[in-house]
């Protein structure tokens, strides 16, 4: 891993907060009752915070959106785009627009498919491991039952290992893979670097 901002080993957060350091930061709203009982089911101890990812109907709502300001746009631009003459410097111009807004309306339309595809999803952080819901799936995952947190690259040909970090795969001894996707808020991802903290705590891999 090259980017140095994007590196899980030098986390910036705490490691998880003990009764012993009361922080002045607002308490996390509660777990759903499902997740808190597959917590307390796996001896996961404590609920820390989570992460929730974008809801489908926000993506489906945002996708719209983009949709119908392109359509807008190429519905008012269709009639000076057939008018204008092919060798003229307008047309270009009004062309080159014209396909702005006809790629914009397609991934208006991409977003919001991938956010219903995607479903709901959340990740909860425990002092002794993480629980994910995605739809109606609920999985955890203990700290001590990780085989590693692998870095998710984004691809640069066929290579998987190189190219930007996107998220993090939780990888455990059952078979259960957990993707964590890397949200960075001025450099760091203070969810990412607590789960790495309890990790090297555990002395369990991170590559």
């Amino acid at each position: 891993m090259t980017d140095a901002t994007q590196d899980p080993g030098q986390p910036t957060a705490a490691p998880l907060p003990s009764k012993a350091a009361p922080s002045k930061a607002a308490p996390p709203k509660a777990a759903p009752p499902e997740v808190d009982r597959l917590a307390g089911t796996r001896g996961l101890g404590e609920y820390i915070t989570a992460r929730h990812g974008v809801s489908p109907a926000r993506a489906l709502a945002t996708g719209a959106a983009i949709a119908a300001i392109a359509l807008a746009f190429l519905i008012a631009l269709s009639g000076p785009v057939s008018n204008a003459s092919v060798f003229s410097s307008a047309y270009s111009v009004l062309h080159t627009v014209y396909l702005g807004f006809l790629f914009m309306l397609v991934a208006g339309v991409g977003h919001g498919i991938r956010g219903l595809v995607a479903g709901a999803q959340a990740h909860y952080l425990y002092a002794g491991g993480v629980v994910h819901t995605r739809r109606s799936v609920t999985r955890a995952v203990a700290w001590q039952d990780v085989i590693q947190l692998r870095s998710i690259h984004r691809r640069r040909g066929d290579r998987s290992d190189v190219g930007e970090v996107v998220g993090y795969r939780l990888e455990a001894r059952d078979g259960t893979s957990i993707v964590i996707p890397l949200v960075l808020t001025e450099g760091r991802d203070a969810f990412v670097d607590r789960i790495v903290a309890a990790l090297r705590t555990h002395n369990r891999p991170i590559v």
